[in-house]
């Protein structure tokens, strides 16, 4: 019996002047407007940001974190890592934990125990150190030319005049139903007399109005030891949660001007390092350059193959060794280096799936592994998050990640804004490379890239999906740079995701290829029926083609929208 399987597709569209790409449409066409009145690439960027955290404020916003890569014409630019912290009175064992694992966190190689009463990623005792606001603020003031009330103006008259929700977002509003009761002043803006809002509701928020207007007026300051971070701080400890109004006032994003870098296939790859995705993914491409898998054919089993056995090989060594370096000690960006991908794509047979240990990333840092360094952590569920990407017309290119990883449901009075869950990122016990230590950023899955050419910016590519972000990040490149692609078809292609261990296969890919898969030891699982349940990321993004700026977005989940002049 053969069942059909959806194709679902979306519209390319091409631009001269300037093209935004989001996970809405009016963020898109905001961020366009900005460009049309002048602004530059991150002007639109910062701005649609904004917009986005009104528009989907339980994905993302001022209560969550991020992650940002900026390349100017002719090869300035650099990054600006806003991830979230854990409080200063937050420790490796400050959770109560269940007996049993949660082996679906990771895979049933990496997992971790579940928290009692999800107190790691449900409510006050979830809620982290917020960077968006530390992040966006410095990108504007470092590389954009409009001032900060113009950045927050759109996204507060959204919030103030408020907008229609789209079904997207009330279901995933009403799967979160019990927790948006559980707190009066959210279930006063996320409900309707306590029952959840249709699709198509008017939403309104106010008070998170006044608090981006306030922070137009005040800046970043507000957030960091002002008016709104003293509220948010007050209620979070009123409510038995970790967060501290200190924590706030130390709080800087961290700006690197020159990006984490490599190349593939001739091009240059710009991203985001630290305890983020991006070192994985320039692990995972330095690993498929010794192959050549335009030899090999796109959707073939030796291509499959290949491309599993390398995400598999990145995804143990972010395992095992990614946390925050300033706790733990790892010099991650090793992991992004080429020789040491060489030594990774070696233990590859090209006849056989393998179960890979841990590589030996010290030696080629320079450094001794340190005899107490700790285990290996796995990594969290991820719900949330927003990708947007930005290009204008004199070169510029941003790719830009935001979340609030799922959502705490905890909006505090007087701020109005959705607070992030960001402690579940942390493994919850000690002794693991990513176990919560006061004020450490937590391994997190993103990793906005962009690829350039002599100091040209050529694609901008990020995508939500959690872990399967990296993955499909990867894929969406590989099929741009080794088949030619144009980004839309890219992205739009049939994918695995695999993690450490058995694959899931896009069936598109067809029976006598999966068999092949079979035969060579990969445990094939396929994905659900529903296609908007299929585990594989939302990629999208911008490609420069001949000077000419092409929109590729993946259709599936969250809906995204390209817009461009």
């Amino acid at each position: 019996m053969r069942t059909s399987s959806p194709i679902v597709k979306h519209e390319e569209i091409s631009a001269q002047s300037g093209m935004v790409v989001a996970q809405h449409v009016t963020a898109s066409e905001i961020g366009v407007e900005v460009m049309q009145r002048g602004g530059n690439a991150v002007d639109a960027a910062i701005t649609t940001a904004f917009a986005s955290g009104v528009l989907l404020p339980i994905w993302n916003g001022i209560g969550g974190g991020g992650v940002m890569t900026v390349h100017l014409d002719g090869g300035d630019g650099g990054t600006v890592d806003f991830g979230m912290q854990a409080a200063g009175l937050a420790h490796a064992d400050m959770y109560e934990l269940e007996d049993e694992q949660d082996v679906q966190a990771v895979s049933r190689r990496f997992s971790w125990s579940k928290v009692k009463n999800n107190a790691n990623t449900e409510g006050y005792t979830s809620i982290a150190i917020p960077g968006t606001v530390a992040g966006l603020t410095t990108a504007l003031e470092k590389w954009g030319t409009i001032d900060l009330d113009q950045a927050v103006a759109p996204a507060a008259k959204l919030a103030r005049e408020g907008f229609a929700l789209s079904r997207t977002t009330v279901l995933a509003m009403a799967e979160k139903h019990a927790l948006l009761s559980r707190f009066d002043a959210t279930a006063a803006v996320y409900l309707n007399n306590g029952s959840p809002l249709a699709a198509g509701a008017h939403f309104v928020q106010t008070e998170h109005a006044e608090t981006l207007e306030r922070l137009g007026r005040v800046g970043a300051s507000d957030m960091y030891g002002g008016e709104t971070g003293a509220r948010i701080a007050e209620d979070v400890e009123a409510n038995g949660g970790y967060l501290r109004l200190s924590d706030l006032r130390q709080y800087k994003a961290i700006v690197h001007e020159t990006p984490l870098s490599g190349s593939y296939r001739g091009l240059g790859v710009s991203g985001v390092a630290g305890p983020c995705a991006g070192p994985t993914v320039l692990e995972i491409l330095n690993i498929l350059e010794q192959f050549d898998l335009a030899g090999m054919g796109h959707g073939s089993a030796d291509f499959l193959h290949t491309m599993i056995e390398a995400v598999k090989l990145a995804a143990v060594d972010r395992f095992n060794f990614m946390g925050d370096p300033a706790v733990y000690g790892f010099p991650i960006d090793v992991l992004a280096d080429i020789e040491y991908a060489k030594s990774r794509a070696s233990v590859i047979d090209s006849s056989q799936a393998s179960e890979f240990a841990a590589g030996d990333p010290w030696s080629f840092a320079g450094v001794e592994r340190p005899a107490d360094f700790p285990s290996h952590a796995g990594s969290a569920p991820d719900n949330g998050t927003t990708s947007l990407t930005t290009a204008d017309k004199h070169g510029n290119m941003v790719a830009l990640t935001q979340t609030n990883l799922a959502f705490s449901g905890v909006i505090n009075p007087g701020v109005g804004v959705m607070m992030n869950d960001a402690m579940g990122w942390s493994a919850p016990m000690p002794g693991t490379v990513n176990s919560i230590a006061p004020f450490a950023r937590a391994l997190n899955n993103m990793t906005p890239i962009i690829l350039h050419d002599n100091g040209r910016a050529v694609m901008a590519i990020g995508g939500s999906g959690g872990r399967r972000i990296w993955p499909a990040v990867v894929q969406s490149i590989v099929n741009r740079v080794d088949f030619g692609m144009g980004l839309q078809e890219a992205v739009e292609q049939p994918r695995i995701h695999v993690e450490s261990d058995d694959p899931v296969v896009d069936p598109r890919f067809g029976d006598d290829v999966l068999a092949e898969l079979g035969r060579r030891g990969h445990d094939v699982s396929l994905p659900p029926m529903e296609f908007t349940l299929w585990p594989f990321s939302e990629p999208n993004g911008i490609i420069s083609d001949g000077g000419v700026l092409k929109s590729g977005i993946n259709p599936q989940t969250k809906p995204t929208h390209a817009a461009g002049y």
